[in-house]
Order: structure tokens, then C-alpha cells, then sequence
């Protein structure tokens, strides 16, 4: 029977889904789900046309919990794919905003998988359909709703950087949390190209140098060939200085916490050094982090970053 109290489009969406055959489906993994507010499945509607339906993939409750959200009701697989990336970049948004651990779970190129949604008939809603989420929920939906329904367009570099800062909260070590908190900054470093003749000059020259060597082995060549070359553009460890002084000009304490984090990251990795104070360590970066998204979104931060004296 048609559902005649919804609005035409998501009347369509719901039953004729020859006329919005697909969909598109993202899984997520939560760390903690009070936090989210959501209890079993649930029914959302972001802006006016968007039906978002979130499956629990678990009947125990454990650690994480696992949900696959369903995008429903598309007129081509191009715009799902781009509706499920919007998702996905507006839920990573929520878990930054919100200081929620989650993580996108997906062995494919992108974080959202389009289906053909026909054969199972489309979607179950009838007139008594109920939006079942618990105390918290509601935050969850504004937050999702704010950013996908807005005009930010979908950014990899972004994407990929909140994906890897939100799955360091879930990592079971500090030293991992840590690491993977700093790397997260990475994505979103735009290495400029430096444009002086003189550093051309000797950049080619010095290549030069190399490649007439009659003492240096090739492999060794080609190694020095590469490093060379990246003399004529800044360092990643430039770009997110240079990222964080364009965002971040009025907090003082944001530089400083970047520079000994990158340092820390370093004996880390390149040592196997410990840190007794990683944790404080850990929250800090973070929160320069959280601040950095929220300039670079445009959007305020609903659980506010206070770790640290702002001395702007």
C-alpha cells in the first residue's frame, strides 16, 4: 500500500525502487556505543530526502560495536558512490566532533560499497515506522545532518586523515594511539614546490653529479637520484607546520605541541623509545588535531577541546 503521508521522494525511495534503484552501504566500527546513542536498529532521515538505515552486524554485545548503514534511494550508481562517501566523511566528522572512537571497516578502494537494491524489493516503511535511538542519538543525527547536507565537498585527503585519527583512539597501546594520532596529519600536508632558479640549478647539477658518478653503484644512484629531486619542495613535517599556522594562527600552543609530537613519533619508529607520559602527550595532539578539522570544516566542535591552555 502506497506510503501516501511521505513526501514524494521518499515515497519513491520507499516503494518504487525501480525509480531509485541504488544504494550504497558503509560498515562502521563504534568503541562505544553510549557515546553514539544508537540501541539495535535504527531509521534516519538526513535533510529531506536521505533514508539512512543502521543495521547491527552483532546480536552479543561486545568491546566494538559493528553497524552497516544503508544509503537508500538512488537514480544512478554514480550518485550513490558519492552519497556514501559524503556519509562516510560526515560519520568521521561526528566521531572528531562528538571525541567518539570509531572506525570505517572496508577491504575495497572506497569506504562505501553501491548495491542494487531492487531484487530485495526496496525498503520496509510503513505508516508506524519508528526512529529508534536512545538518549544521545539526537546529537549524533544534528552532527551527521550538519555536515552532509552541507555544500563541503567531499575531500580524499580529509577523509583519509579523520579515518586514520579516529581508528588511533580505538588502538589498544599508547605508543600505537600515539603514532597513529600524529600520522593521521599527514594526508592533509600539500607539499609546495619551491620556485627559486638558484635551487633548481643545484638540484640539477647535483643530479648531474650522481649520475656521472663512476664509484656509486646504481641502486645507490637511484636512491640519491629520488632524494635529491624532493629538495625542490618542502618537507611533509613544512607542509602541516605551514597547515597548522594557516588554521591555527591565534593558538600559540599548537606549533609546539606538533613539533614534539613529530619528534616523540620519530624516536618511536626510528628507535623504540617509551614515553611514561604518552597519554597527556596523546590528548594534546589530539586536541590540536580536533581544532585543526574544525577550522578546516567550518563547523564547531560539539564536545569541546580544552586539554590544553589555549594562549591565543
Amino acid at each position: 500500500m502506497p506510503n501516501n503521508h511521505l513526501p514524494k521522494t521518499r515515497y519513491e525511495i520507499a516503494d518504487k525502487p525501480k525509480f531509485r534503484p541504488y544504494g550504497s552501504k558503509v560498515d562502521i566500527i563504534l568503541g562505544d556505543t553510549h557515546q553514539f546513542g544508537f540501541d539495535g536498529e535504527s531509521c534516519l532521515i538526513l535533510g529531506n530526502d536521505l533514508i539512512i538505515r543502521l543495521i547491527p552486524r552483532q546480536k552479543k554485545k561486545f568491546e566494538f560495536q559493528k553497524f552497516t548503514a544503508y544509503l537508500e534511494g538512488f537514480a544512478t550508481a554514480s550518485e550513490a558512490e558519492q552519497a556514501g562517501l559524503k556519509f562516510a566523511m560526515s560519520v568521521l566528522w561526528a566521531a572528531v566532533s562528538l571525541k567518539c572512537p570509531l572506525r570505517l571497516e572496508y577491504h575495497t578502494p572506497l569506504p562505501c560499497v553501491v548495491y542494487d537494491r531492487t531484487p530485495h524489493g526496496g525498503i520496509v516503511m510503513s505508516s508506524d515506522s519508528t526512529f529508534s535511538f536512545i538518549s544521545g542519538a539526537s546529537l549524533v543525527v544534528e552532527v551527521l545532518e550538519q555536515s552532509f547536507t552541507s555544500n563541503i565537498p567531499i575531500n580524499k585527503r580529509l577523509l583519509v586523515s579523520m579515518e586514520l585519527f579516529a581508528a588511533a583512539r580505538l588502538e589498544a597501546t599508547e605508543r600505537a594511539r600515539f603514532v597513529g594520532l600524529v600520522s593521521a596529519l599527514e594526508p592533509l600536508a600539500e607539499q609546495k614546490k619551491f620556485e627559486y632558479p638558484d635551487l633548481k640549478k643545484i638540484v640539477k647539477d647535483t643530479l648531474n653529479k650522481v649520475q656521472d658518478s663512476l664509484d656509486l653503484p646504481d641502486d645507490i644512484k637511484r636512491s640519491l637520484e629520488g632524494s635529491i629531486s624532493n629538495l625542490t619542495r618542502e618537507s611533509v613535517s613544512h607542509a602541516i607546520k605551514r597547515l597548522i599556522i594557516t588554521h591555527l594562527s591565534e593558538d600559540k600552543m599548537a606549533l609546539e605541541i606538533l613539533e614534539e609530537a613529530y619528534t616523540i613519533r620519530s624516536k618511536i619508529l626510528h628507535e623504540g623509545a617509551f614515553y611514561p607520559d604518552l597519554r597527556d602527550k596523546s590528548y594534546k595532539i589530539e586536541d590540536v588535531i580536533r581544532r585543526l578539522y574544525s577550522a578546516i570544516v567550518g563547523y564547531e566542535l560539539r564536545f569541546p577541546a580544552s586539554t590544553y591552555t589555549n594562549n591565543g
